[in-house]
């Protein structure tokens, strides 16, 4: 038998073999299979260090990445695999989720929250500086006390919730506002100090301001009428439907929830679209107020029907995320508890009665936030005379707000 005999038995006899290990062999993807229970088996520290190992293998195998690309994006990995080691209930959805959906996947979860959040947040300063606004020296305005006092709680407060949506902005630029300014067709005159811009238009002029921090304000615009203004023409319209027209008419609407309050007598007629937050899903929203407890958003004053003065919120972008609350209960422990700073005598006894939640604005340089609080409110006697008593309390919980 020559030598190619010998070579084409040989393949028939590995032919026979092939086909009948074929018989007996798993069945597809059995092997990809078995793999993958291994390795889930493994334990997550050396499956971390194998992903690695190979990652970095085949960065090495490309010579334009230099040594220092590697080692930050060593720390990264390492970073994202000790994240998924000590929160493993947020692995498994897709990479792009909003913070919002990532804050939705921990509600309840107390202290974690924040890692998926903002971090810890600027505790709002209310009046002499406290986390209540308790001021230092007595002051009345009107019917109502803004002084030192002692307080007495008996009312009654009941929120459904144990978290509240905190809103994030960053501070508005000088691009900001003349992006604003242009949609409504006001062109740039001048950048006082204190102002983004000032701006005219055909019949206004237009100023807007950024975040200020005494007396603590939102980022605002001012519409202020020339003597060109005309009225608004709705013959027997209320005033808020004065407003209402006017500021539809110059893209000023608010596109957020409010409540409209003004004023029946005087002049001008004051009209004001309170601004309203939702809290969390399913629970009433809340309104915003200043430091003094009064509610705000955007405010045009009439004269007749001729708008004179608008002074509005700036649209600026904001995130959501929600934060664990203290009860009711925890926050009149606060404020009950609490002692008047530096007071020359005893201060008067405040009966609070009513209470809601709120939000209030916290300023903090590039990024300003608007936090929950409980407003209280009631009645407090001096001199002989009554007066109406308000008290702001912080209510997002201590443990995720900076001292």
């Amino acid at each position: 038998m020559s030598e190619r005999d010998d070579d084409l038995e040989l393949q028939a006899l590995q032919r026979e073999l092939d086909d009948a290990f074929a018989t007996t062999r798993p069945r597809r993807d059995f092997e990809d299979e078995l793999w993958l229970r291994m390795q889930a088996a493994r334990p997550a520290t050396n499956r971390l260090r194998d992903a690695i190992a190979g990652l970095l293998q085949g960065i090495r195998e490309v010579p334009a990445v230099p040594a220092a690309a590697v080692a930050t994006l060593l720390v990264v990995i390492l970073g994202v695999g000790l994240f998924a080691s000590m929160h493993p209930r947020l692995g498994g959805g897709g990479a792009a989720t909003s913070n919002y959906n990532a804050e939705q996947s921990t509600r309840g979860a107390g202290a974690d929250m924040a890692a998926v959040a903002f971090g810890r947040l600027p505790s709002p300063v209310f009046g002499d500086g406290t986390k209540t606004s308790q001021p230092v020296a007595p002051t009345i305005t009107g019917d109502e006390y803004f002084g030192p006092a002692q307080f007495v709680w008996s009312g009654r407060l009941t929120v459904s919730t144990a978290s509240a949506r905190v809103y994030r902005y960053r501070e508005p630029s000088t691009t900001d506002a003349d992006q604003f300014a242009s949609a409504l067709g006001a062109v740039l005159r001048e950048r006082p100090e204190g102002l983004l811009g000032s701006y005219s238009a055909a019949t206004y002029n237009l100023n807007i301001r950024p975040t200020v921090q005494r007396p603590l304000s939102s980022p605002t615009y001012y519409v202020i009428s020339s003597a060109s203004m005309p009225p608004v023409d709705a013959a027997g319209a209320s005033p808020a439907d004065v407003a209402t027209i006017f500021l539809s008419q110059h893209s000023l609407y608010p596109d957020w929830a409010n409540a409209v309050m003004f004023t029946t007598t005087g002049d001008p007629i004051r009209v004001v679209f309170q601004r309203q937050f939702e809290v969390a899903a399913g629970t009433p929203s809340a309104f915003l107020v200043d430091a003094n407890g009064d509610r705000y958003g955007i405010e045009v004053d009439l004269q007749g029907n001729r708008p004179i003065l608008v002074a509005g919120m700036l649209p600026v972008r904001m995130d959501a995320a929600e934060y664990p609350i203290v009860s009711p209960d925890v926050a009149v422990q606060t404020l009950t508890s609490a002692r008047p700073n530096d007071s020359p005598s005893t201060p008067p006894v405040a009966q609070l009665t009513q209470a809601e939640l709120v939000y209030v604005l916290v300023a903090a340089g590039d990024h300003s936030f608007y936090e929950p609080a409980y407003l209280f409110s009631g009645k407090v006697q001096v001199g002989g005379k009554m007066y109406t008593k308000r008290i702001l309390v912080a209510a997002v919980d201590p443990s995720q707000r900076n001292p």
